[in-house]
């Protein structure tokens, strides 16, 4: 069984700084994993997409004594493949705890449309998907969706059954979402606000309100996910995650201006290949035109000219 928690963050090498020095497993899908972080950052700045979101995380953590950890290293490969074929993918096993997981780091670039990677519903909900169909395909058992977790009234589990909007449902997402881009109270409340969410603390509870709703609507009333300990357990988190991942003055200083050059030879080599890809494509699609003009060409010269009759009149002909 294999659990899923994604998130994202604006520094792609301090995710890979905390994931690597902890591996025991790793590997790397369309890059080398020994020049992750610097194929990464090439690949950002020759798209000149260097701000904003640099990278998105992937925690893969499976049930105790279910996998090792080269098999759990090679169940993180195959979901990079499912969920980010066409991206930089640097996959880390750590055994520091008593459950083996992957930190999966996945370079924000798509190599093939230099677009971002878009973390939404549908792609959250493709990552668990995917996750879940290579545990069944490796004899491991799925999770069932924690209801402890999540706490429906019987008014929403009929919206839900019928594929009817759930406000609730709708406000339980926009609060995951923003879960995943802040770190603290302060700016989870801006982000929720930016999203027409009012959010408030009061005691040992959290309470929202969506600009839709004339009520207020406790964390607990959601579910466990939703309550002031799980924000804060999570908030924690990424702070202790990004203390232990900071680097001291001088290496930012190396990292920014050092260039490490058969870094960027692979990566080139990399873009070769992406790009001797599109060219390949791009020849196949004008070779099936051109077939198909050459036989529509073909049957117009075969084809009979309109309805033209020709008239014999025999000896009636016209002599000068």
């Amino acid at each position: 069984m294999a659990t899923t928690k994604l998130g994202n963050t604006k520094s792609a090498s301090r995710a890979i700084n905390y994931a690597e020095k902890r591996a025991e497993e790793k590997s790397g899908l369309n890059c080398d994993i020994d020049y992750a972080k610097s194929s990464f950052k090439q690949t950002r700045a020759l798209y000149g997409k260097e701000n904003g979101i640099q990278a998105h995380t992937v925690i893969q953590s499976f049930k105790p004594g279910e996998v090792t950890p080269e098999q759990c290293n090679q169940l993180g490969l195959e979901l990079a493949e499912k969920i980010a074929p066409n991206h930089q993918v640097a996959i880390y096993t750590h055994t520091d705890k008593e459950h083996v997981h992957n930190h999966i780091v996945i370079n924000s670039i798509d190599l093939e449309t230099g677009r971002k990677y878009q973390s939404n519903k549908q792609q959250r909900d493709l990552v668990k998907q995917a996750n879940d169909d290579i545990c069944r395909e490796h004899g491991l058992s799925v999770p069932e969706r924690d209801t402890a977790k999540l706490r429906y009234t019987q008014a929403e589990k009929s919206l839900i059954e019928k594929d009817q909007y759930s406000w609730k449902d709708d406000l339980r997402e926009k609060i995951e979402h923003a879960k995943e881009h802040t770190s603290d109270f302060k700016s989870f409340s801006e982000y929720l606000k930016e999203s027409g969410i009012e959010f408030k603390v009061r005691g040992k509870n959290v309470s929202y309100k969506p600009e839709n709703v004339n009520k207020w609507v406790r964390g607990k009333t959601l579910g466990q996910d939703y309550d002031k300990g799980a924000l804060e357990y999570e908030f924690e988190r990424r702070e202790r995650e990004e203390k232990e991942s900071e680097r001291d003055p001088v290496a930012e200083y190396t990292d920014q201006f050092e260039v490490d050059w058969d870094a960027v030879e692979h990566n080139a080599e990399q873009l070769r290949k992406t790009r001797n890809r599109r060219i390949e494509k791009t020849k196949q699609a004008h070779h099936q035109v051109s077939n198909r003009d050459s036989r529509e060409s073909e049957r117009t010269r075969e084809r009979p000219k309109g309805n033209h009759i020709e008239i014999d009149r025999g000896d009636e002909g016209f002599s000068r």
